[in-house]
């Protein structure tokens, strides 16, 4: 087993979060204890709180890094794309396809937001990666749609909320069970149903 001296501090933080990462997106976040993740590291469980409270802060920073790669997901399906409704499309697919390829990743950070007893405890940067996120989507129907900041921000919400509903049943295979084996067909329908319904009230 390594010694504490073997890696310089902020060597050996790097190594338990990666490890920490590792076993979250493998397996799933209910296989991270302080046990396991310290024998993949080959220190002592003890060794893990010098460098994080308790593991929900670890968690908290391998999640931070969950949702740093669904929004350059996100960017980079929309980047270059004209300001047309099938950006929004774009965006939404960009969402879904991303929790397809990495379930276990995506899943964590909603596992985890239940065991957390209030949002202020989550640290500034992670409610800033969370406010940034929401920024591309309402980005995004600001700017194809035309509508104001305001309503895009209403939208936004509404929006993500109805995509995480059709991932989590697609996760599921529950998708199937009301006929629909493309969960790209569903998003479709909602996308078109609800912001032909939102522009004919305006």
């Amino acid at each position: 087993m390594a010694r504490r001296k073997d890696h310089a501090p902020e060597e050996l933080r790097g190594l338990i979060r990666v490890a920490a990462q590792k076993i979250i997106y493998t397996k799933g976040l209910d296989a991270l204890t302080a046990r396991n993740l310290a024998q993949k590291v080959g220190y002592t469980p003890g060794t893990i709180y010098n460098f994080y409270r308790d593991m929900d802060a670890l968690v908290t920073e391998v999640n931070f890094i969950t949702l740093d790669r669904l929004e350059q997901a996100c960017r980079e399906r929309i980047d270059g794309l004209p300001p047309t409704f099938e950006k929004v499309k774009a965006l939404a697919y960009a969402y879904a396809d991303f929790a397809h390829d990495n379930v276990r990743a995506w899943e964590a950070i909603f596992m985890h937001s239940r065991q957390l007893t209030s949002p202020s405890r989550l640290p500034k940067s992670y409610q800033k990666k969370l406010a940034d996120l929401f920024y591309v989507i309402e980005n995004v129907l600001t700017e194809c749609l035309k509508i104001s900041s305001a309503d895009a921000h209403k939208a936004a919400r509404l929006l993500w909320a109805c995509l995480h509903g059709i991932t989590v049943l697609t996760l599921d295979g529950r998708l199937r069970l009301i006929g629909v084996e493309k969960p790209h067909l569903i998003i479709d329908d909602l996308l078109e149903k609800y912001f032909a319904t939102y522009r004919e009230a305006k």
